[in-house]
């Protein structure tokens, strides 16, 4: 299937408007504005919407709308999360709205005439959204809702588009009808008319960040802030004209219902930090293939070469363990919405810890492998290396998603192993046997790690478990498709670090000895050592030459950053200089 999505977005980075990420000299309230501003334009070519979700619209048309989000994070993780905190807060809407609801707001979703934010986090109740402290309360006198912040530390917090410009907040609190408290419920409040905020609502600035600036977060209170009654989502939450509360939805299971739109703002990060690991990699690679050091070009010395051979390995491996995840996912929608899919969340938590965490490291290791010139902003790695720092915490901390994850898994862990199973059966029964019993350790792995959790509850076990299933969906899909043996060389180099990785595990367990860890190393040692030609492993990042706009990754670096350089302004004259000096 051609990615339609992906090529219609090259074209667009390819215009003037998209040429520098943020401009030198730019403020950062204009790099916001500019931010928004391609949000839209990407937007309204038909790129991206809400309609494009799994459940929403087409299955088929779902792994390119995917990729084209994730090539975007990878140009700018800013507009990606412009565009991502839109969704997700268009998602809480949709999926909780009531008939007339969804009629009324999903245009305005899908074509960004109202810019939303998902105003979920707070600063005091963090990743643990039970304890949200945020309350809306019913006044049967006028059949209101009055939104308040009960403490400063209620706050929302880090909400993406709501500093300037955002127009409606999806707003989490627990509601409050008569003396009882009705648990966790999905608010749409109108945050400004007219660019003004309303009454009731302050929006502070959660600045400076350490990444990601353009998505202009804010921390928004609530004031007394006076609401319809139809502000509540009313597709399970009804208070009849008598001011009585009703829903099929008993109390103690609507937190798992509002919680349900987090399936796909986990796939998003996820993503981003795969295409993000790519772009690196070819840029290094275009570096080493140029830069000469010691007489031979960077990519000639076999220590440098086996760094990037794993760097690469490791964005290789997050596409195919989301590409494994997409197939699955869109294999499983028929039978259940996403949003209600327990086992299918598990797998996306693994792929999102996985894929971010491994983010870290690679960004990390080609931002060193480029040397000081990688750290030079216009050449993209270390941008995105701060960018994608908060991709861990974003979406949910990755420990506290690895132990959801691995709670859920036991809850369903035939269906679990029977699906990892398929995941690696076509790269065990493949031809090449080193591979295949690699495959084969990482897969019975997942299942000592997973007993580790059951006995002793979640914690280390759970990370390492939710990394064990993220490489073997990864080995999985990829052994399947590594035709040229470039890309088969780089595979074993992967998957014999993988089993190394949960080495001591597979060891104290019995499912590993000496011999299988001394075969593994040796063969990662070997395929480190091979020779690498930069033109086999840039066909292998496949990376749209669009999103390469570094001037390493060009043969003529050193001209390219020789006109970039600024020449210092004498501003103050070599008197005046000298005065303010003394």
């Amino acid at each position: 299937m051609t990615d339609e999505r992906v090529a219609t977005l090259t074209t667009l980075l390819a215009e003037p408007d998209f040429a520098e990420i943020r401009p030198e000299g730019q403020s950062l309230y204009d790099y916001s504005v500019t931010t928004l501003r391609r949000a839209l334009r990407i937007n309204r070519a038909g790129i991206t919407a809400n309609s494009l979700w799994l459940g929403r619209g087409e299955p088929s048309g779902f792994p390119d709308f995917l990729r084209a989000m994730g090539w975007i994070g990878a140009y700018d993780a800013s507009l990606l999360n412009v565009l991502v905190s839109h969704q997700i807060a268009g998602d809480a809407c949709l999926s909780h709205a009531s008939a007339g609801q969804l009629e009324r707001y999903a245009p305005q979703i899908d074509t960004m005439e109202q810019v939303y934010c998902f105003a979920s986090s707070e600063l005091h109740a963090g990743s643990d959204l039970t304890r949200v402290g945020t309350t809306a309360t019913y006044r049967h006198a006028d059949r209101s809702l009055v939104l308040h912040t009960p403490d400063p530390a209620d706050s929302k917090v880090w909400i993406g588009n709501s500093l300037y410009t955002g127009d409606v907040a999806m707003v989490l609190c627990r509601l409050r009808v008569g003396d009882r408290d009705e648990g966790h419920h999905w608010l749409r409040v109108p945050l400004r008319t007219a660019g003004r905020l309303n009454r009731g609502i302050s929006v502070r600035g959660a600045e400076p960040k350490g990444g990601v600036e353009a998505n202009q977060t804010g921390i928004i209170r609530f004031d007394h802030c006076v609401l319809p009654l139809d502000a509540l989502m009313g597709r399970w939450a009804h208070i009849d004209e008598e001011g009585v509360y009703h829903s099929p939805v008993r109390r103690y299971r609507r937190f798992d219902e509002c919680l349900a739109t987090f399936t796909h703002e986990r796939l998003f990060p996820s993503m981003g930090a795969a295409m993000a690991q790519r772009l690196a990699c070819a840029i290094t690679t275009r570096f080493a293939a140029a830069k000469r050091t010691f007489g031979s070009p960077l990519l000639g010395h076999a220590h440098y070469r086996q760094r990037l051979r794993t760097a690469a390995g490791r964005a290789l491996a997050a596409h195919h363990a989301l590409e494994a995840l997409v197939e699955r996912a869109i294999g499983r929608a028929g039978a259940r919405h996403p949003a209600e899919d327990r086992l299918l969340h598990a797998l996306i938590t693994c792929a999102k810890t996985g894929s971010t965490g491994d983010a870290r490291v690679t960004l990390a290791d080609t931002r060193e492998l480029c040397g000081g010139l990688g750290y030079h902003r216009l050449n993209q790695i270390s941008p995105m290396q701060h960018d994608y720092e908060i991709a861990v915490t974003f979406g949910g901390d990755n420990t506290v998603l690895g132990y959801q994850a691995s709670r859920f898994a036991l809850r369903e862990r035939a269906e679990l192993a029977g699906l990892l199973d398929e995941a690696v059966g076509d790269a065990v029964d493949g031809s090449d046997p080193e591979t295949g019993a690699l495959v084969t350790a990482m897969r019975r792995l997942c299942e000592v790690l997973l007993t580790e959790v059951e006995t002793g509850g979640p914690g280390a076990a759970s990370t390492a478990w939710s990394r064990a299933v993220y490489q073997t969906l990864a080995l999985g899909h990829w052994s399947t498709r590594a035709a040229e043996p470039a890309g088969r060389g780089l595979l074993r180099h992967y998957a014999a670090g993988c089993l190394l990785e949960h080495g001591v595990t597979g060891l104290r367990a019995g499912v590993l000895d000496q011999d299988d860890l001394l075969r593994a190393d040796g063969l990662r040692t070997r395929e480190g050592a091979a020779e690498l030609g930069a033109e086999d492993l840039l066909a292998l990042l496949d990376v749209p030459e669009a999103l390469v706009r570094a001037p390493i990754a060009h043969g003529d670096f050193a001209d390219r950053h020789l006109r970039h350089a600024a020449t210092p302004r004498d501003a103050l004259g070599a008197e005046a200089l000298a005065t303010a000096l003394a």
